[in-house]
């Protein structure tokens, strides 16, 4: 089970950056006490959270929203590199959502596939999927 309220640091990985301000916005609204920090590049997110296990970082995400279709490194690719790190107790502790505009079942399936992966969320993200998301997390 984990407690959202100690849920402090959300990464979001989307090259779209109004998407990535206006989610900023909406959980930052939904949740007060979080830090919100948005990629546009999967590569750069994957990097960040490479260096806060090399540094033994505070910083590390609590919970990532990722969305699929990106340049450079797509979702599924950083999951990939993400998966990885499962022996690490910070991201074992840390829950993926997808968070994409694909309404593909294959897509939807492809994600169970995934560990780290705790949900397939149509976007955008909204109030009441953030409350949700937050209430469902409570209960694993």
């Amino acid at each position: 089970m984990i407690d959202s309220k100690y849920i402090n640091n959300i990464f979001l990985v989307d090259d779209d950056k109004i998407f990535n301000l206006i989610h900023t916005k909406t959980i930052q609204k939904a949740r007060m006490t979080v830090n919100v920090h948005s990629f546009c590049r999967a590569d750069e997110a994957i990097e960040n959270i490479k260096k806060t296990v090399d540094e033994k970082s505070e910083v590390f995400p609590n919970l990532i929203f990722l969305d699929i279709n990106m340049p450079v490194m797509d979702g599924w690719e950083f999951l990939d590199e993400y998966e990885k790190l499962q022996d690490i107790d910070s991201a074992k502790q840390c829950k993926v959502i997808m968070l994409s505009s694909s309404i593909d079942p294959n897509d939807i399936e492809k994600s169970k596939e995934y560990k780290a992966v705790y949900d397939f969320v149509s976007k955008p993200l909204t109030n009441e999927k953030i409350d949700k998301i937050f209430s469902s997390l409570e209960t694993c």
